[in-house]
C-alpha cells in the first residue's frame, strides 16, 4: 500500500522539504530530468522529439531533458508556450542552441514531452493551449507527461510522477489521460513525507484469513441475497455462485417465485426465500440489488434494522435515501453511472470526485466502492485506490461477481471496509489472471477463478 497525495498537499510538501533541508532546486531539476530521460530512453533515442515548455520548474525539467536528448535523438525541437519564465527556466533556455526553438508543431514527430504545467497548476487552460493539446492528441506521437499531464488537458501515453504519487491522476475522469504511470523521486527525503489519507493498493495488500480445518457451512457464514426479477433473473445467480466461491457456506435468495423456480431447477445449492418469509432466515449478512429491477424499500429497512453487514448494489442503489444511516456496516458498490444517480438522489453537487465520494460516505456512514477502470474505496476521510485498468473485467455480470465476493467476506466476519478492500483486490487479481490466460472471458469464468484465488 503506497501513499497518494493531493496536488495541493504535494505542492506544500515540496516547498516545505526544500526549505527545511535547503535542497537545491537546480539539482532536483537535473535529477528529475535525468530520471525521465533514462525511463523513456527508448522513445528518445534516434527519435524526433518535441518538448513543450512552460514557464516554471516543470518547463525547466523539460528543458534539461531536451539538453540530455541532444546527443542521442535524431532531432530535438523545443516549443516555448510562454515568452517569460522563472529565473531557473530562463537560465536553462539560454543553455540550448537557438536552432532548437520552433513556433509550431513540426511534421513527422515521433515523441512529444509535456513540460507545460506541473502539480501546482490551478484553473483552466486557454484556447491556444487547448488547441495545441487537441492537435497532439489526434496525432500518432508517443506522448510523455512530466509529473502530471498539464491541466489534465494533455493526454499522455505515459506519465512520470515526481517526488510523490498524485491522487488526482487516479480520478476516473483523469486516469486515461495519464497512460502508464511511473514514479521517480529526484531527491526528497521520503522518511519525512507527510501522512496521507489516500492509498494505492496492490495485490500484496490482500489479507483474508484462511478457514481452519474444522470450519463448515455454518461457521463460514450465511448470506441472504435479495434480488432478481423477471427482466434480470441471472444477476443474483452470479452473485450467489461468486459468494460460494469466495468462501461463504450458505446462500439464501429472496426473490419472485418465477426467479426462484429457475434457480431451483439449475442450482439446488441456493436456498429460496419468499419475500414474506425473509425474517425467518438467520443470515450473517445481506446483499441487496443484483437484478432487482424495481426493488423493495421494505427489505432495505429490514436489513438496516438487523444490525448486520449489508452490500447495496445495482438496482438497490437507486432506493437509497438522504436520511439513510448504515452505521458503518454497509458497502455501496455503484459503477460510475450509478454513482452519478446516487449524487443526484443525495443532492451532492459541490467538490471534485473524491470530495463527493467522502460526502456520500459520511452522510450514509457507509463504505463506498466506485467501480470504473480504477476502483475507489472510500470510507469517510480514508480512501483506497486499485488501479486495475483491465478492460476484460468490463463484461456482463462482473459487478455481480464483485458484490458476491464482498458479501461473502462480510458474512465471514470481516468489517465493511476490510470486505470492500479485499473483495476488490481478489476480483481484480482474478481478472488479471484470466486476461493473461484467456484474453476475454465470461463472468462464469471469473467466478471459477475466484474459488482458486480466494
Amino acid at each position: 500500500m503506497e501513499n497518494l497525495y493531493s496536488l495541493s498537499l504535494s505542492s506544500k510538501m515540496d516547498h516545505d522539504l526544500i526549505s527545511r533541508h535547503s535542497l537545491s532546486e537546480e539539482k532536483l531539476i537535473d535529477s528529475a530530468a535525468k530520471g525521465a530521460f533514462d525511463l523513456f530512453f527508448p522513445h528518445i533515442e534516434n527519435k524526433r522529439v518535441l518538448f513543450l515548455v512552460g514557464k516554471g520548474n516543470n518547463g525547466s525539467d523539460a528543458l534539461e531533458m531536451a539538453r540530455l536528448s541532444l546527443s542521442v535523438s535524431k532531432e530535438v525541437f523545443v516549443l516555448l508556450l510562454f515568452d517569460g519564465g522563472n529565473q531557473e527556466n530562463m537560465r536553462r533556455r539560454a543553455l540550448l542552441p537557438s536552432s532548437l526553438f520552433v513556433s509550431s508543431i513540426p511534421e513527422d514527430i515521433d515523441t512529444v514531452v509535456d513540460g507545460v504545467f506541473g502539480f501546482s497548476f490551478r484553473g483552466t487552460m486557454d484556447e491556444r493551449l487547448d488547441s495545441i493539446f487537441k492537435t497532439i492528441d489526434s496525432s500518432p506521437f508517443y506522448k510523455i507527461a512530466l509529473d502530471v499531464p498539464s491541466g489534465f488537458g494533455y493526454k499522455a501515453d505515459a506519465t512520470v510522477s515526481f517526488m510523490c504519487r498524485k491522487r488526482e491522476m487516479y480520478y476516473p475522469e483523469n486516469r486515461r489521460k495519464c497512460g502508464e504511470i511511473f514514479y521517480f523521486n529526484p531527491g526528497f527525503p521520503e522518511e519525512e513525507y507527510y501522512d496521507s489519507d489516500t492509498f494505492l493498493l496492490s495485490d500484496d495488500d490482500y489479507s483474508v484469513p484462511s478457514f481452519s480445518s474444522s470450519d463448515y457451512k455454518n461457521t463460514r457464514g450465511h448470506l441472504l441475497i435479495a434480488g432478481g426479477s423477471k427482466r434480470y433473473p441471472g444477476a443474483p445467480i452470479l452473485s450467489s455462485l461468486s459468494a460460494f466461491h469466495a468462501g461463504v457456506g450458505l446462500v439464501s435468495l429472496c426473490s419472485d417465485k418465477s426467479v426462484l423456480d429457475r434457480v431451483f431447477s439449475s442450482y439446488p445449492s441456493i436456498m429460496g426465500v419468499e419475500k414474506g418469509s425473509i425474517d425467518r432466515v438467520k443470515s450473517n449478512a445481506f446483499l441487496l440489488g443484483p437484478g432487482w429491477d424495481e426493488g423493495d424499500r421494505e427489505i432495505i429497512e429490514y436489513a438496516k434494522s438487523s444490525n448486520k453487514g449489508i452490500v447495496i448494489d445495482a438496482d438497490a442503489i437507486k432506493l437509497i435515501r438522504k436520511d439513510d444511516d448504515f452505521s458503518s456496516k454497509a458497502v455501496i458498490t455503484p459503477h460510475y453511472g450509478e454513482f452519478r444517480t446516487l449524487l443526484r438522489n443525495l443532492e451532492v453537487e459541490e467538490g471534485d470526485f473524491l470530495e463527493k465520494c467522502r460526502v456520500v460516505s459520511d452522510r450514509l456512514d457507509a463504505v463506498l466502492v466506485v467501480k470504473t477502470s480504477v476502483v475507489w474505496i472510500v470510507y469517510r476521510d480514508k480512501s483506497y485506490v486499485y488501479d486495475g485498468s483491465n478492460p476484460s473485467l468490463g463484461v456482463a455480470g462482473s459487478g455481480d461477481v464483485l458484490s458476491g465476493i464482498i458479501s461473502a467476506f462480510l458474512s465471514s466476519g470481516l468489517s465493511a471496509l476490510e470486505s470492500a478492500i479485499n473483495g476488490v483486490i481478489l476480483h481484480q487479481r482474478c481478472g488479471k489472471k484470466l486476461s493473461e490466460s484467456l484474453g476475454f472471458y465470461t463472468s462464469e469464468d471469473l467466478i471459477r477463478e475466484v474459488g482458486k484465488k480466494r
